[in-house]
């Protein structure tokens, strides 16, 4: 699943890309991803500006005029692809935006249809659940507040990494990576975690999504660019999807272990 360096790389190309262009027609092809009711979409949306296109945790966030936001939550396979050849007959395609005089259409293609698209107000009332639910993103929080956040938990610390509603933004990758850069096991419990290797671990996550979004995301298997590139941070990946690897630092076989469900990628000689 797109993580947050993925999701700030589309961000940035979609603002850089439609920011001030005027929404001129909206088809949705398939309903089953809305989180809206279709008729929003269609009567709220046409002839309005796009102000411009960010993040919130996993979250693409396109503001409109009007105090419109409209939300895009990628899930495992979703796609925004920013097409100059129009929206061909691909059954992946379910929703498609049309702008005045541009050529260019946006599309979200989506083959599990695990995503969603929702529209609400800008008042913390009317947003998505989903949104509203979210705790702060490691970009918006300090290293001591971090640290407070875990220091009682008794969760494993991988696990409470991806609660979206603890931390916002992370998700297996970035998990992975980052437990590895700060030494720590993540079968650990936070609680019996020293307070000085959690603000590590909150510099760890800081550096690794930093860099991660310098090289535009992991494109693992279905995660593209607005314009249908590629992202290249997979190729610089320590321990996400190398199990039986060579650690880059000690040597040692990356081990992979599952909990909670999830698998975690890890070297038990440099994680403790």
């Amino acid at each position: 699943m797109p993580e947050l360096p993925e999701i700030q790389t589309l961000a940035r190309q979609l603002q850089k890309k439609i920011s001030g262009w005027v929404l001129s027609q909206i088809s949705v092809r398939t309903e089953q991803i809305l989180k809206s009711p279709k008729k929003d979409f269609e009567n709220k949306l046409r002839g309005r500006r796009i102000l411009g296109v960010s993040r919130r945790g996993k979250f693409l966030r396109v503001s409109v005029e009007g105090d419109l936001l409209l939300w895009f939550h990628l899930g495992m396979t979703g796609q925004l692809i920013c097409s100059q050849t129009g929206a061909a007959a691909d059954p992946h395609i379910h929703f498609v935006l049309h702008f005045q005089d541009r050529s260019s259409v946006l599309i979200f293609r989506d083959p599990r249809k695990f995503g969603s698209i929702s529209l609400s107000g800008g008042r913390p009332e009317s947003l998505p659940e989903g949104v509203r639910l979210l705790g702060p993103d490691p970009f918006q929080i300090s290293a001591d507040a971090f640290a407070g956040l875990f220091k009682s938990r008794t969760g494993r610390i991988k696990s409470l990494l991806l609660n979206q509603r603890l931390i916002s933004g992370i998700g297996n990758i970035y998990a992975d990576e980052s437990l590895h850069r700060a030494g720590i096991d993540p079968r650990r419990r936070p609680h019996r975690i020293h307070r000085e290797r959690l603000v590590r671990l909150h510099g760890a996550i800081c550096q690794t999504m930093t860099e991660a979004i310098r090289k535009g995301g992991s494109s693992i298997d279905d995660y593209l660019h607005a314009d249908g590139g590629r992202g290249s941070f997979q190729d610089f990946h320590r321990v996400y999807g190398r199990s039986g690897e060579p650690c880059p630092a000690c040597g040692q076989s990356v081990r992979q272990v599952r909990l909670a469900g999830r698998s975690a990628s890890f070297c038990a000689q440099c994680q403790k």
